[in-house]
């Protein structure tokens, strides 16, 4: 047997998708604003620093041209750094002095002065690598021509995360990051309270998710259908227990009397003229044991085989009862029953033996329950009639029964057919054994459990015409064994008629 998988956990796999997915929204959702924060300062400063520019043009615009580096160098002091480039782009002052030996290069192409010289004013930002800083540049131009630049260094935006928020985001992460692990967790305790709350012992009745619909529903059906299995099951054992408590009891009055007059007989307790008597009892019951025990055998094959319990091939149903109601007649002679046959060729395909005792059973008994001056009508004939019909592989029609079974309460032959057959209503032929008597009938009451095993209509009449009480069981089971079916007509008074259906050969 292979290993059994290691089973994930649904809700520890919910928990981590949310948790997941949550701390990513997070993550992403912070760095977006993060830099929509940063952009919306830069624009600001942006913005003044342009404005400032304006300002410091306006006021150079106003003293002489040799004045105005020294104006720049006494009244724009302090953070941002003030340039005065001319037409050609020569620096003529720049607050942030070279280092000594160094001088200027020409600003005639840096964006900002084309942008102001063109414009009215210009602004950007340059990033420096080695100072991890952007600066931001200004520029506005005079009125000959020259352009003051302002300059201010800014840090990058990540210089700028790590130094003015990393301590607020990472505290806002943080609670984030708590206040997630408690939603997911409530989220996922949301989410499985009615996979938790499932009640497998009736599925339908969950409210549950409609995903899971189909999966409950085939949970209902494999119950049902155990649940149905049980049943059968138990049906079975109880009628496995009836049916060797009925066989015990049946025996053991034939074995009582052999058992009784044998004895008397080995003690010399019997008459010599009364000898032939007792043994004539003893012969009598022996063979009533041996008949009850080949009808036990014969329905214990019939029960546990769905094969072949018997060799089978093409039997004349008209042979066959010709044959039964010869062995019949010197028992109907003497009792006084009247016997008659009605027969045609009909073929149809099974155990020859068992067709025979199913039709030396309905015979037998016909003449049993009979009155003196009665008449027994045995009639073999081909029928059309429109029935259900189970179509196995080949296509050969096997007929379904539709008389009730009182042992299981299942429709005759139902269950009893070939898995792979499916069912077809339409005309078909079958081949029909109709057996008729004029005996005191059956009450309505009795016909749905006359099939029962060891049951008797009349137990007194019983002990006086013998039988064991398994000889409609016998026929139903080989009707059923033969694709086929049985039924009964009869009123009180009026005499019964059995009715065999059987598929014809192919």
């Amino acid at each position: 047997m292979a290993p059994l998988k290691e089973a994930m956990s649904l809700s520890g796999r919910i928990f981590r998708s949310v948790l997941a997915f949550a701390l990513v929204g997070i993550v992403l959702f912070s760095v977006v604003i993060t830099g929509i924060f940063y952009v919306s300062l830069e624009h600001d400063a942006s913005a003044k620093l342009l404005a400032q520019a304006h300002r410091a043009a306006a006021v150079l615009d106003e003293e002489p041209v040799d004045a105005r580096p020294a104006v720049l160098a006494e009244q724009f002091d302090g953070a941002v750094r003030y340039t005065l480039i001319d037409a050609g782009g020569a620096v003529l002052f720049d607050s942030a002095a070279p280092a000594e030996g160094v001088s200027w290069e020409n600003h005639a192409d840096r964006p900002e002065v084309r942008a102001a010289l063109e414009s009215g004013e210009g602004a950007t930002s340059r990033h420096s690598t080695t100072l991890n800083a952007d600066t931001l540049y200004a520029a506005a131009p005079l009125s000959n021509g020259s352009v003051v630049r302002l300059a201010e260094t800014r840090a990058s935006l990540i210089a700028f995360f790590a130094t003015d928020l990393m301590m607020p985001v990472a505290l806002a992460l943080l609670a984030a990051v708590v206040l997630v692990l408690v939603l997911s967790r409530l989220l996922t305790r949301h989410l499985m309270r009615p996979l938790d709350n499932l009640d497998v012992s009736s599925p339908l009745d969950n409210a549950a998710y409609a995903e899971m619909q189909p999966l409950l529903e085939r949970i209902d059906s494999q119950q049902r259908t155990l649940r149905a299995q049980n049943e059968e099951l138990a049906r079975a054992e109880s009628l496995r227990r009836d049916f060797s408590a009925n066989v015990s009891h049946e025996m053991k009055t034939p074995l009582q009397v052999i058992s009784g007059y044998a004895e008397l007989m080995a003690n010399n307790m019997v008459p010599p003229k009364e000898v032939p008597r007792f043994a004539g009892l003893i012969y009598e019951e022996s063979q009533a044991m041996r008949a009850l025990i080949n009808d036990v055998l014969v329905l214990s094959r019939l029960d546990e085989s769905s094969g072949d319990i018997a060799q089978t091939g093409p039997v004349n149903l008209a042979t066959v009862a010709e044959r039964v109601v010869h062995r019949l007649a010197a028992p109907a002679h003497e009792a006084g029953v009247v016997v008659s046959l009605e027969t045609v060729p009909v073929w149809v395909e099974g155990s020859e033996l068992l067709l025979e005792q199913m039709i030396y059973n309905l015979v037998e008994n016909a003449v049993r329950y009979n009155h003196e001056g009665g008449a027994v009508h045995v009639q073999v004939t081909e029928e059309r009639g429109e029935g259900t019909a189970l179509m196995g592989e080949e296509g050969t029609a096997q007929g379904r029964g539709r008389a009730r079974d009182p042992e299981d309460g299942a429709a005759l032959g139902e269950g009893d057919v070939a898995a792979s057959a499916t069912a077809a209503t339409h005309l078909l032929r079958v081949a029909v054994v109709r057996v008729s008597d004029t005996g005191a009938g059956i009450p309505l009451e009795a016909q749905e459990k006359i099939f029962e095993r060891f049951y008797r209509l009349d137990k007194s009449r019983s002990k006086e015409t013998g039988g064991t009480g398994l000889g409609l069981a016998i026929v139903k089971h080989a009707a059923l064994y033969h694709g086929g079916e049985v039924s009964l007509e009869s009123e009180e008074g009026q005499g019964t008629t059995f009715t065999v259906r059987l598929p014809l050969s192919s």
